[in-house]
């Protein structure tokens, strides 16, 4: 599946891939390979990669609860992915609800995420640069 193809759908869904189904439901047309199973670290949601190394799906007993695209997270027409942190809050529209703290990782990058809570996003930014995106279902208190 082209890149894009995988546009974000606030609470909906990124790409073809629907927030609330079942990830079997995906397994015959897409490459799916597990990466950590449910239960196993501390939000307790299994890992798999999705149709490639650019795509990470998030399961809850089964289900899709999120998905992150490391190549093309399509919105309101253009690809987060690329965009330098202004032109991701301006496309945006407002300024994130959180930028949390940056996080330095193995292979010595530090990347900085950016919050949208009520959209239930979330991008890592890394030398200005947004680098991933990911998406979860919209959950209501």
């Amino acid at each position: 599946m082209k890149g894009t193809d995988w546009k974000w759908r606030p609470g909906v869904s990124v790409g073809p891939v629907k927030f609330g189904v079942s990830l079997q439901d995906y397994q015959a047309d897409f490459d799916v390979a597990l990466i950590e199973p449910e239960g196993t670290d501390a939000t307790g949601w299994g890992e798999y990669e999705f149709g490639g190394e650019d795509k990470t799906v998030w399961t809850e007993e089964g289900k899709i609860v999120g998905v992150r695209c490391d190549d093309f997270f399509g919105y309101k027409g253009k690809n987060l992915i690329g965009m330098s942190e202004a032109e991701f809050i301006e496309h945006m529209g407002r300024d994130p609800d959180e930028i949390g703290t940056s996080v330095e990782y193995e292979d010595g990058s530090i990347q900085t995420p950016f919050e949208y809570e009520d959209l239930a996003l979330e991008v890592w930014s890394e030398d200005g640069k947004i680098v991933c995106a990911s998406a979860t279902e919209i959950v209501n208190d």
